[in-house]
């Protein structure tokens, strides 16, 4: 019986390894019940992701992970259900996009300072295909002209931040964001919230739930980011928030979180979204009704 959900994925139309169509495979080969993809910044992988025929496939939630900042602090905002053609969401996913394309000769550029040598045949062949770059892609190229071993050895010597190869992306604000996914159907969720590294988690929750924010991820693997996390302690905030609890691997396929279906949430909890969407998406009808 398929009892599980992995709802946080992400496939090579951003800084994934796989396609849309190859992660619900390996999604239906593990018997998931239900499977996210939450591309960063883009959309553009839900046609495929939504249409593929796909044997014993799991349900299939479309979603998406936007850059977002709070209060001078970066905070990812999942949204789930998002609408496979969402106008006014694309086109602010569109800026970002196209900031992530400018960061790379950034990046290369800032690399050249540390001997190290990349041709933009190099950039040009790990983008291929890729709608939202970012500095994963980095990593895998540093891996493939042997640089560095792995995704953590790039990321700790030149890709994490205050790191010589490291360039800030461009943000939205998370109220516009928050208002946007809304706007548009979809359900707002904050995501792994322990690497916003707050003081206050809680009050920062309530603050966010003010601005609409209807879940936070509560099981996510932090211990590839070396942090020392307390079982249950943002489970325990939402509970008492009322919060929809979400989770998932993050799986990127490149080694650097968890494999695919390697953090999971009980299936009842895409009951939850769907609830919230179609609470969203009646309020919204019934807006332009009256």
């Amino acid at each position: 019986m398929r009892v599980r959900a992995d709802l946080h994925v992400h496939s090579n139309l951003s800084d994934g390894v796989y396609s849309p169509s190859e992660l619900l495979s390996f999604a239906s080969d593990l018997n998931l019940g239900a499977l996210a993809l939450t591309d960063h910044d883009t959309i553009d992988g839900l046609v495929e992701f939504m249409s593929a025929e796909v044997q014993g496939c799991p349900i299939r939630i479309p979603g998406v992970e936007i850059s977002t900042e709070y209060k001078g602090v970066e905070a990812h905002l999942l949204g789930y259900f998002v609408p496979v053609r969402a106008p006014k969401l694309v086109k602010k996913l569109k800026t970002l996009e196209e900031s992530r394309r400018r960061r790379f000769p950034k990046m290369q550029s800032r690399l050249e300072s540390e001997d190290i040598r990349l041709s933009d045949d190099d950039i040009d062949q790990i983008l291929q295909g890729v709608k939202a770059p970012g500095r994963p892609h980095m990593a895998r190229l540093l891996i493939q002209r042997g640089y560095v071993k792995d995704i953590e050895e790039a990321f700790h010597k030149y890709l994490g931040k205050g790191k010589p190869g490291y360039v800030k992306k461009e943000h939205v604000d998370i109220r516009e964001a928050i208002n946007l996914l809304k706007s548009e159907g979809a359900v707002p969720v904050l995501a792994h919230p322990l690497t916003m590294r707050l003081h206050d988690l809680r009050s920062t929750l309530i603050e966010l739930r003010e601005l609409g924010l209807l879940g936070v991820e509560i099981e996510y693997d932090y211990q590839h980011l070396r942090f020392n996390v307390k079982p249950g302690e943002v489970q325990a905030i939402a509970e008492g928030l009322g919060l929809i609890e979400t989770g998932g691997s993050d799986f990127h396929g490149d080694g650097a979180h968890r494999n695919l279906g390697g953090v999971t949430v009980p299936i009842h909890v895409v009951d939850n979204l769907r609830k919230a969407h179609e609470r969203l998406r009646n309020s919204s009808s019934e807006a332009i009704s009256g």
